[in-house]
């Protein structure tokens, strides 16, 4: 019981509003990357061979922040997808720090939870370093352009977790624009979440 709620406790003081903006992300290119996913199979780039863009959400078990948003993601995965433009989730905690983080809990949570994206394990955690990625939940957008997949969108998926009727939907506004070729209104937005904790190298 004392183990869950300091569990409980290291979540909340990890809710930190991001302290600076990384505008320098923009246009970073993304070389195409593999991870073991929970419902037991490795993922792929070919996964979406047509995908114009894909939006990488890096989230974990645990954070009650990331916990807000399942739904919202399922249902952009399922009315993106098909336009192009899928969504993937990204564990990078420390499975060793939180033993709800390890492979064999994701895959508990994606049949909970009635997951239907992919959810990846970053057990190296070296994508969530490629992003920089801090918090969770964190979202990023890559688009292909030129053969090359670059970062085009840093930020949230919408402003309101506990209200999403409330809530302006950043991620969906982002989607909307690169699949009408027009310019994203916001390409980096600060996040907030669960701060995510790197092992050291």
């Amino acid at each position: 019981m004392l183990k869950f709620f300091l569990s409980l406790l290291m979540s909340f003081l990890a809710y930190i509003p991001a302290s600076a903006i990384d505008s320098t992300i923009i246009g970073k290119i993304i070389t195409p990357f593999s991870a073991p996913m929970a419902r037991g199979e490795y993922f792929t780039f070919d996964q979406f061979p047509d995908a114009k863009a894909i939006v990488i959400v890096f989230t974990c078990n645990h954070c009650p922040f990331a916990e807000l948003y399942i739904q919202r993601m399922n249902d952009f995965y399922r009315e993106y997808a098909p336009m192009g433009i899928p969504l993937i989730a990204i564990n990078p905690m420390d499975s060793i720090l939180y033993e709800d983080e390890t492979l064999e809990e994701m895959k508990k949570k994606v049949i909970r939870d009635i997951i239907v994206y992919p959810y990846l394990q970053d057990h190296s955690q070296s994508i969530a370093r490629t992003f920089n990625a801090a918090f969770t939940p964190q979202v990023f957008v890559i688009q292909r352009k030129a053969n090359e997949w670059k970062i085009v969108y840093q930020g949230i998926i919408d402003d309101n977790g506990k209200y999403p009727e409330k809530a302006i939907p950043h991620l969906e506004i982002t989607a909307k624009a690169i699949l009408s070729n027009q310019n994203i209104p916001e390409e980096v937005i600060g996040s907030f979440g669960c701060k995510i904790t790197y092992r050291s190298p």
